[in-house]
């Protein structure tokens, strides 16, 4: 779809029908002023070598040589070929475990940390593979889609720490059923799950969804930390061990038994981190060995320009203007060669000026994606910042410095720019591709509904875009899994507020009592031995109905897990 970049220029078509009206003035003013010079046919003798045609045929090159620079200066373009980086790689999901389980201090600095490092180091490795990464405690949580952001990759993960799950235990089967929903679900390969845990699950159920998995063509590769003979939890709030209900210290211990059952129920490999380096080395070979498929992603577009075309026929429409003569010898005054000169300098002017200033965006934006094809990308930033300040309407230049933006992790920035390509271009292609990066760039901001909207508008004008709809879908899901945990969160308060309310009657009833017991007994009357024993009785039976309605308000909620850690 061809396009016109400077499309302001275009009001220089205003200046057309001044020319012609001026064209019809001159040729009313000729008339007359044969009239006033004397006789007609003796002044038709005088300027008969003068052709009409001519000079009609003059004036209208110079008008067409005018239209086709205005339209030259607005420098018509199309589209050239999408550049793709192609590569051959397979989708990994990383699945950490966050519990608290993984701040035991039985590896330096700590399970969790030692786990951070091996999945850093990863993302270095997988250069070709897209990525993933899923958060789990007691529930699961999708931190990050699959992408080729390695360096958005590595920032989740940094990030990543107990406070992220605010629900505590260790559910692996929530994790792998999430993983699994990430991956196309109409391929039985090119997949692998990533599980780094210590592996204490409190959940029954992860065998059979790993047999599930296996089912999908997902091959699930499990990494343990921690020892066997456990340590100590310590709680970060607190600063010391974390203990039980009944008072006692926890113990978490390594349990590589249902990690290696995980791992050999879809033909994965367990490994043990004990040396970072060791299990890099290990992980990436298995990961190797994978059969990979083949994929691109765009990296920007870029358009051919044909001003130039423009120019060198205005040139030569001008040129012919200028050695037509209007009367039908080679001889002519100087009065009739004057305003072709003026014309010619004029348009000149034009040629020369406007089409330098619009090669110097174009320049600054092909330097700026060699740097891009470099992975130079403070540079190529620098060039496409520099094409916006000279061009700020110009779409191509927009886009690529959203995608500048995006790889330096200035996500709200690359949404500014992609809104911009959107409002200054009518190409559907261009618009489609800026809303399905705008979705992905409002994922990174965790705004779930903004990257909805942009994910929809891609879809109105690209319904064939299986990334979007994909990304769309998994959107919608956790839009209703993060509206479901708002009621359960909703719920919960609730009946936590039940409870304080609760215990405050039962602390009210016990400060009756307590104040009654100290009250001073009638000195007129003597309690017997039976009233005192049945009023022993009574009490004994307060207490017991009052331990009783502790102990119900203590029930946990049937989806969580029996220990939060």
């Amino acid at each position: 779809m061809y396009r016109i970049q400077h499309i302001e220029y275009l009001g220089g078509l205003a200046a057309l029908p001044l020319l012609l009206a001026a064209l019809w003035f001159l040729l009313s003013w000729k008339k007359k002023t044969i009239g006033r010079i004397g006789d007609p046919s003796l002044v038709q003798q005088l300027i008969g070598s003068f052709s009409r045609w001519r000079f009609l045929i003059k004036a209208g090159l110079a008008i067409l040589a005018f239209l086709v620079i205005v339209l030259g200066a607005g420098n018509p373009q199309k589209p050239g070929a999408m550049e793709n980086v192609q590569r051959k790689g397979v989708d990994v999901m990383f699945v950490l475990d966050v519990s608290k389980s993984m701040l035991a201090g039985d590896v330096k600095p700590s399970r969790l940390d030692k786990a951070k490092q091996l999945l850093l180091l990863l993302t270095e490795k997988l250069e070709n593979d897209r990525i993933g990464l899923i958060l789990f405690a007691g529930r699961a949580y999708l931190q990050m889609p699959l992408t080729s952001d390695h360096g958005a990759a590595r920032m989740y993960i940094q990030d990543a720490s107990p406070d992220a799950v605010p629900t505590q235990g260790t559910v692996i089967a929530d994790a792998l059923r999430m993983a699994n929903a990430a991956f196309n679900s109409k391929e039985r390969k090119y997949k692998s799950v990533l599980l780094v845990s210590d592996g204490e699950d409190h959940d029954p159920e992860a065998l059979k969804t790993a047999k599930l998995l296996a089912q999908d063509g997902v091959m699930i590769n499990t990494v343990g930390i921690g020892s066997p003979d456990g340590s100590p939890i310590i709680d970060p709030s607190t600063g010391e061990s974390k203990k039980d209900e009944q008072g006692n210290i926890v113990i978490s211990k390594l349990n590589e038994a249902e990690l290696q059952q995980l791992s050999d129920a879809t033909n994965g490999q367990y490994l043990r981190l004990d040396n970072v380096d060791d299990a890099l080395i290990t992980m990436t070979q298995q990961l190797d060995s994978a059969e990979k498929k083949s994929m691109k992603d765009a990296e920007f577009i870029d358009y051919v320009s044909y001003f130039q075309w423009f120019m060198g026929a205005a040139f030569l429409l001008l040129l012919i203007e200028f050695f037509l003569a209007e009367r039908r010898r080679e001889k002519k005054t100087a009065t009739l060669a004057l305003p072709a000169r003026a014309t010619l300098a004029l348009l000149a002017v034009l040629v020369a000026a406007l089409p330098a200033a619009a090669q110097t965006g174009n320049a600054q934006l092909r330097q700026g994606n060699r740097s891009y094809k470099k992975k130079q990308i403070d540079k190529a930033l620098q060039q496409y910042q520099s094409a916006v300040q000279q061009a700020p309407a110009n779409p191509t230049a927009n886009y690529n410095l959203g995608n500048a933006q995006f790889r330096k992790n200035s996500f709200d920035e690359a949404t500014r720019s992609y809104d911009a390509t959107v409002q200054h271009t009518q190409d559907d292609s261009l618009r489609e591709k800026s809303y399905y990066n705008k979705g992905v760039a409002m994922i990174k901001q965790k705004k779930l509904q903004e990257s909805i909207d942009a994910w929809k508008q891609a879809l109105k004008l690209d319904a064939n875009d299986a990334d979007a709809r994909e990304n769309l879908e998994k959107a919608l899901i956790q839009q209703k899994q993060q509206q479901q945990q708002q009621q359960k969160d909703q719920k919960d308060q609730k009946k936590d507020q039940k409870d304080q309310k609760d215990k405050k009657d039962q602390k009210k009833d016990q400060d009756q009592q307590q104040q009654q017991q100290q009250q001073p007994k009638p000195q007129p009357s003597r309690l017997n031995k039976q009233q005192v024993e049945q009023l022993l009785k009574a009490l004994e039976q307060k207490e017991n109905d009052l331990q009783n309605k502790m102990r119900q308000s203590k029930v946990r909620t049937p989806n969580q897990p029996e220990k939060d850690w």
